[in-house]
């Protein structure tokens, strides 16, 4: 015989599994233990170990959750945090190693035009629209210094 539990369980398992991904977020953990308790056996109700423990786990669950939110939104700051930073290059000439097809490295220049975000990280753009990767520049000085022509 296929107990009330068991049955409800699967059905909100199979529900929860026609998802893309493979991972429980915490409202299916949530529905899965509502559909635990709302459907056990009333002579035989679920042990309170069993209860404080699945309780813990949803408590984790949302904790670690709430904290990669937490992390994400660190990161989004740090990355424009540091995209204002960058922002006192705009004007500065700079030269910077580049490597072409033939995997030879040149030293190419220019001046700096604006900054931005790719990727999560930050590159300057000449004036010419090449994109150039802070840890690739090997000189920075003003525009009028002649001691660097613009390529």
């Amino acid at each position: 015989m296929v107990s009330p539990i068991n049955s409800m369980n699967s059905v909100a398992s199979d529900q929860v599994a026609g998802r893309k991904n493979d991972t429980l977020s915490k409202d299916d953990f949530l529905k899965l233990f509502v559909a635990q308790l709302t459907h056990q056996d009333p002579t035989s109700p679920l042990d309170s170990g069993q209860f404080i423990s699945q309780m813990a786990e949803f408590t984790s669950l949302e904790q670690t959750q709430n904290m990669g939110q937490a992390i994400d939104k660190f990161v989004d700051s740090q990355s424009s945090q540091s995209l204002s930073d960058q922002a006192v290059m705009i004007g500065k000439r700079v030269a910077w190693e580049e490597d072409d097809d033939s995997g030879q490295t040149h030293l190419e220049n220019g001046i700096i035009s604006s900054v931005t975000l790719k990727d999560g990280a930050v590159y300057y753009v000449t004036q010419t629209g090449e994109s150039v990767h802070p840890s690739s520049v090997t000189e920075i000085s003003e525009p009028e210094d002649a001691g660097v022509s613009e390529s």
